[in-house]
């Protein structure tokens, strides 16, 4: 059986994932910070469950390291707002899990797929790092951090038979976007999660967009 590790699990674009791959008979070990979200998606899909805050070391510690088929990193938070401008310093709490969580967790498990030179890194993006909206630009700036990390280690990872991809969606309706208005050309997490899918399946690699 087929073995993903996706971290965000319970919401959104994680969630819909956890669902997808699970209909397909993938062993699916989710992380997420909250029990109950995960006990209820274990009881729906029958995930193994982790219960980490990856926006510290010690909750990166708590993912074992596995001889996983795919490591989705899917796990960020989003806020509104600017780099300027505010007392808020949006950037600052939105970088421990959005951009170091990932290096963290990319350092303890890629290792492990290096050395069995099998397995698949998928990175979670945006396509808000091509088009900068002033409302958001402190989150999309963690974003394209983010895209630097899948640049370095796309890089690295070249020399093995480990595919490495970044799927950038453009706005997706997840619960982030309670309290604001979204688009009418919202993409729905059920589209993100078959993209996911179809690029794990064909093993793709590079930066896939969903605009």
């Amino acid at each position: 059986m087929k073995h993903i590790l996706i971290t965000g699990a319970t919401r959104g674009i994680g969630r819909s994932c956890a669902e997808l791959f699970a209909d397909h008979g993938w062993r699916v070990t989710a992380v997420a910070r909250s029990t109950d979200d995960l006990a209820e998606l274990a009881a729906v899909i029958g995930a193994d469950t982790i219960v980490a805050d990856l926006s510290t070391e010690a909750g990166v510690a708590l993912v074992p390291v596995a001889d996983y088929d795919v490591v989705l990193l899917n796990a960020a938070a989003y806020s509104p707002g600017p780099l300027l401008g505010t007392e808020d310093d949006i950037f600052a709490r939105l970088y421990p899990l959005n951009v170091l969580g990932n290096h963290r967790l990319a350092r303890r498990l890629l290792p492990n797929l290096i050395a069995r030179d099998a397995g698949h890194l998928v990175v979670i993006g945006s396509t808000g790092t091509d088009n900068w909206k002033d409302h958001m630009t402190a989150y999309v700036a963690t974003k394209y951090a983010l895209r630097g990390l899948f640049l370095g280690w796309r890089a690295e990872l070249a020399r093995t038979r480990v595919p490495c991809t970044l799927v950038a969606p453009g706005a997706t309706l997840t619960s982030s976007w309670v309290g604001e208005a979204p688009p009418g050309n919202i993409l729905l997490p059920e589209t993100v999660a078959g993209e996911v899918f179809r690029v794990v399946a064909e093993r793709i690699e590079g930066r896939v967009t969903l605009p």
